[in-house]
């Protein structure tokens, strides 16, 4: 038993120690499952805090369990992040909790955040979700956005047990959406087209202003379409690929769609994704371009006109009705010191007048009253010395005929030579033009020829005389044409060397004589003396081109002495005025031809007293329909000896012997007998017979009844002829030549003004004149389409012509452009080769007049 008691004892101790080592055993795994438990927690716990901190969004969650969200109890647990974005610490400076939150909340945005939190955890299905935004207020005391979300666990039934959330500060993502919208709400009202371009050239975006220049409803009508496609300019798109692929910029691409004119910018742009956009920039440009070719025209004409005025030695200005200056030439800037700028825009009365502005108010006064002003002025220059000036004022009228401005022109005539100057000058200088008298210039001449002999070097003697004067001092006075010989002797001044001496030895005739000088150093001074004279002469507020004939003699060849070159040099200038200026050398042959010119004179009579003269038709056209209007009869003279002898060298020669009268004459009656005889054939004429009449038949009273008598003999109405007066002949007796023409034209014959132009006739009288009709001269119709002033003048004469209510007719049209120009400015009528060449009565008739049907 004891045995038996033993071994239970000890099958007893064996259980014991083994439920003793099983505790150890289970108390040992316990603790290892628990020490790793907490090291999972550990390792868990502290990626969500990196996770936290690494995120820039505020986290934040509350436990509700089973109680209400408004319960005390519920523990708001808020991010170091949430304190964070709105400037706190850490929980002592926002503690946990709803309220925390609600107080930052800004006061226009709590009811909707709370209420649609509200409605989250409320909704048991999970269908209302929480993305809010709304305003907090940061601890400095701005308020920033913030974007919330949140996401609620929730049990069994639906019911939110856990809340958790992300708050993430959008303010500066909402400036940036802000900047945005403003910057699209720019570029949609900016007047300037902006496009957006893809890498394969096809539009992305373009704005309204864009869509107006190509005529598109709306920028949806655009999206899409290739570049190409919009019609813009051939080649563009070529160009902008290349902008595209190589980047960059190009500015001012020019482009013309239909009427319209665009300027275009290009820019290539890398987004940040690494793919192309380009940005393509027009702007309508077409009223500017159109204002700046207004305005470069403007100023073109402008600068052609100011150019003009100040190669005139004269000081020209112009100056408002109040006194301020509008316009100072280079001639002003020269007299007075100051420059254009220094006087534009302002009165400086106060500067030329000693007394100041009261000086010229009688100027003013009278130029206002009587249209214009001519007389002597004290005035002084910038440097205060004072000079005498002759001033003609004109005044100048805007469209309705109101005073706009004064055209002031002023020449020095200070005298600045003390008494013994001018005692020499009488004797051995021209009192008008101050150069050497011919006194003086004999000794200088005689001086020159001995220096000459002695070294055997050549010596030239130039002989001028200037054409068309007379007609100047004809029709403007002697007091014109002394102040257009003054300037013309300023100009060859300025055209001579100091060593080559100039004189005036009467009227307008000038010699100059040049030491060391050949024929073609000659040649060359007479060239420069010929281009002085190139501009026209200003004065009296009047410009006229004065042409110049030169007569060169050189020594040894064309004579030995002081008589013998002067008087071959005149003899050659004779012979250069008898073929229309420039200059000519003496030649031997030339004394005979004075005897030819008289014998020329008597054949001529001779031919006129045998009726061996002939008259030739030229036709007149309306330029519009190419009709002919009428034609002009043109005297010819076939010499037995000398064949067809030109007008421009027997009329001359008429004139001088005073036989143009009687030419006339005969050309009136053949003129009137032929027109009978076209009549009689029954030929239908158009238009008028037109018949120059000169100047000198002018002159004779009898005029208007041989005229009368003449057409009546030959059974010709006055319908059917027009009288053609030149310009320059009408100048030499205005008043009598406004009888004439009114007698003659209420008779019923038409009047033309021929070789409108060249002459110097005044506005006052040529309104005056009872004309029907201005020709305007074929020297400046045969050049007008090459030179600017010559298509400047023609255009004036023109648009006179109309203001005036004549008819306007060219002379000399050789060319079809030239008649397409004149018919564009508004020209009528014309006659030239182009149209028909003067031909003999019988071939007229054949080529322009029309047989009347007798039955009709």
């Amino acid at each position: 038993m004891r045995s038996t008691l033993t071994k239970k004892t000890r099958s007893d101790g064996r259980t014991s120690a083994r439920l003793n080592q099983l505790r150890r055993s289970s108390s040992l795994a316990a603790h290892a499952r628990w020490a790793a438990l907490t090291s999972d927690h550990a390792r868990l716990q502290a990626r969500f805090d990196l996770l936290r901190e690494a995120t820039s969004d505020g986290l934040w969650d509350v436990e509700l369990g089973e109680r209400k969200l408004t319960d005390p109890a519920n523990e708001f647990i808020w991010s170091d992040q949430v304190r964070r974005l709105v400037g706190y610490r850490d929980e002592t400076d926002l503690p946990n909790g709803l309220r925390s939150w609600m107080e930052l909340l800004h006061p226009d945005d709590m009811a909707g955040a709370v209420a649609a939190f509200t409605a989250h955890i409320l909704d048991r299905t999970g269908q209302t979700p929480y993305d809010v935004i709304y305003r907090m207020r940061h601890k400095n005391g701005e308020y920033r956005w913030f974007r919330a979300l949140s996401y609620a666990q929730r049990n069994a039934s639906g019911r939110a047990i856990r809340v958790a959330g992300a708050l993430t500060d959008i303010t500066d993502r909402r400036a940036m959406l802000d900047l945005k919208r403003y910057a699209e709400a720019i570029i949609a009202s900016l007047p300037t087209g902006l496009m957006i371009l893809s890498d394969t050239l096809a539009v992305v975006s373009m704005n309204r202003a864009f869509c107006d220049i190509l005529k598109l409803a709306d920028e949806d009508a655009a999206r899409g379409l290739d570049m190409g496609a919009i019609a813009l300019q051939a080649g563009l798109r070529e160009e902008a690929a290349a902008v595209l692929a190589a980047g960059g910029t190009r500015h001012g691409i020019g482009v013309a769609l239909g009427e319209k004119r665009l300027r275009m910018a290009m820019a290539g742009i890398e987004l940040a994704e690494g793919e192309r956009r380009l940005l393509v920039m027009a702007e309508d440009v077409t009223e500017e371009q159109r204002l700046r070719e207004e305005a470069r025209s403007h100023a073109a004409r402008y600068r052609d006109q100011a150019s003009l005025l100040d190669k005139a030695r004269d000081a020209i200005i112009v100056r408002g009705i109040d006194g301020r200056v509008q316009f100072w030439n280079k001639g002003a800037q020269r007299l007075y010191g100051w420059t254009s700028e220094e006087v534009l825009g302002k009165q400086i009365d106060h500067w030329l007048y000693h007394d100041g502005p009261a000086a010229s108010c009688a100027v003013v006064q009278t130029t206002l009253c009587e249209g214009e002003w001519s007389g002597e002025v004290a005035q002084r220059r910038k440097d205060g010395s004072l000079l005498m000036v002759e001033g003609y004022w004109t005044l100048v009228r805007d469209e309705e005929e109101l005073p706009k401005s004064f055209l002031v022109i002023n020449t020095d005539i200070t005298q600045r030579k003390a008494s013994d100057e001018k005692i020499r000058n009488l004797a051995l200088y021209d009192t008008l033009t101050g150069l050497a008298n011919r006194t003086l210039f004999t000794e200088r001449l005689g001086a020159a020829l001995e220096r000459a002999r002695i070294s055997q070097q050549p010596l030239a003697v130039l002989f001028m005389d200037l054409n068309r004067f007379k007609e100047i001092n004809d029709t403007q006075g002697h007091g014109v044409g002394d102040q257009v010989l003054v300037r013309v002797a300023r100009r060859f001044q300025a055209a001579l060397r100091e060593e080559e001496v100039l004189a005036r030895l009467a009227g307008d005739e000038f010699v100059v004589v040049a030491e060391r000088a050949d024929a073609r150093t000659a040649a060359i001074i007479g060239e420069r003396l010929g281009a002085a004279l190139a501009d026209p002469v200003a004065t009296h507020g009047q410009t006229f081109s004065v042409g110049l004939s030169i007569g060169i003699a050189t020594w040894p060849r064309d004579g030995a002495d002081i008589e013998d070159l002067l008087k071959r040099a005149d003899i050659a200038m004779y012979r250069a005025k008898a073929a229309g200026g420039g200059y000519m050398f003496y030649q031997p042959e030339m004394s005979v031809g004075l005897l030819e010119s008289m014998e020329l004179a008597k054949d001529l009579g001779r031919a006129l007293a045998e009726g061996a003269l002939e008259l030739h038709y030229q036709p007149q056209v309306n330029l519009a329909s190419g009709a002919p209007i009428g034609a002009e009869a043109l005297l010819r003279w076939r010499d037995p000896r000398r064949g067809w002898v030109s007008p421009a060298t027997f009329i001359p020669i008429a004139e001088n012997r005073r036989m143009i009268g009687a030419l006339g004459k005969w050309v009136l009656g053949e003129a009137c007998r032929q027109l009978r005889a076209w009549f009689d054939a029954g030929m239908r004429f158009p238009g008028r017979l037109w018949i120059n009449l000169s100047a000198q038949q002018l002159d004779d009273p009898d005029t208007v009844v041989h005229i009368r008598t003449m057409t009546a003999e030959a059974g010709v109405p006055p319908s059917s002829l027009g009288l053609e007066l030149t310009e320059s002949g009408l100048m030499a007796d205005v008043e009598g030549a406004i009888r004439t023409m009114a007698t003659l034209r209420a008779d019923g014959f038409a009047i033309a003004i021929d070789d409108f132009g060249t002459g110097y006739s005044s506005l006052a009288y040529l309104k005056r004149l009872p004309a029907d009709k201005l020709k305007i001269d074929m020297s400046f119709v045969r050049d007008m389409l090459r030179d600017h002033h010559d298509h400047t003048i023609v255009t004036t004469i023109i648009g006179m012509a109309r203001n005036l209510g004549l008819e306007v007719i060219a002379e000399g049209v050789e060319e079809h452009a030239q008649s397409q120009a004149l018919r564009t400015l508004g020209c009528d009528q014309a006659q030239g080769y182009h149209f028909g060449r003067p031909e003999p009565a019988e071939v007229f008739a054949s080529r322009w007049l029309v047989v009347e049907d007798a039955a009709a």
